[in-house]
């Protein structure tokens, strides 16, 4: 009922100091749950031919520590429960020596590609998700990302480019994880280390669409993240928590 995925972080998908990057994590978890999606017989492909997709709504990410370069994990992911017209799915990543590292819960919406709105899961998603109740869940991400605070923002404009658009020919959703760091000041990414993510995806972007991203900060260590297209609509909204560490 646990399905596991292991990678090694590739000098690829390390930073300037040799941790795994926020975007390849996401790219891990997203990798992870398509697969065992696909083993349930609810995958990209086989929502496709019933003229449906997945769309995330919602994942909020804990960090204990950051993997670095070279380094196997082992990611792990179960459906967590139902509920209305939302599915959700928990991850925990672990090192080789079996030491947690991150735990990861996500929101779901089963989107039909021809009307273009959300669908409520059918009886048989019920009846695949149901034997996984008896499983401990992890905390679900609730309430509303706090209003945006009277601080100055870093801004930085960006375009959706072409090897950021998936199968729905749209933009992927780990790319979001990506957005949201882009204002950030090399010194600030530099002298601190993300330890939590929350994150509210709103909008499908679509290529070349032109994105604002914006970063107020609350305190120095924590961030309210707000993405917009150039029409003033939000694209995603969210916020980060970071740890300040030594040189």
């Amino acid at each position: 009922m646990i399905h596991t995925e292991i990678y090694r972080v590739r000098n690829y998908e390390a930073d300037s100091r040799g941790r795994l990057t926020l975007l390849s994590l996401a790219n891990y978890l997203q990798d992870t749950a398509d697969r065992h999606a696909i083993l349930l017989g609810v995958g990209m492909p086989a929502l496709a031919e019933q003229g449906l997709s997945w769309v995330l709504h919602r994942m909020k990410i804990n960090i204990i520590r950051w993997p670095q370069l070279t380094e196997e994990i082992r990611v792990e992911t179960n459906p967590s429960g139902l509920e209305r017209v939302f599915v959700f799915r928990d991850f925990r990543v672990y090192d080789q020596a079996g030491e947690l590292l991150m735990t990861a819960s996500s929101t779901w919406l089963v989107f039909d590609t021809e009307k273009r709105r959300m669908v409520s899961p059918g009886a048989y998603f019920q009846e695949i998700f149901d034997p996984y109740r008896a499983l401990e869940f992890l905390p679900r991400a609730v309430g509303k990302i706090p209003a945006v605070p009277p601080t100055e923002p870093w801004v930085r404009t960006v375009s959706a480019r072409h090897n950021e658009i998936d199968t729905n020919d749209h933009v992927n959703n780990s790319v979001y994880f990506q957005w949201i760091q882009e204002p950030l000041p090399p010194q600030f990414m530099h002298s601190h280390r993300c330890t939590e993510i929350d994150l509210v995806f709103k909008k499908e972007c679509s290529r070349e669409d032109r994105i604002e991203s914006k970063v107020y900060p609350f305190d120095s260590t924590t961030l309210l993240h707000l993405v917009s297209n150039l029409e003033g609509k939000e694209v995603a909204i969210g916020t980060t928590a970071w740890r300040e560490i030594s040189p």
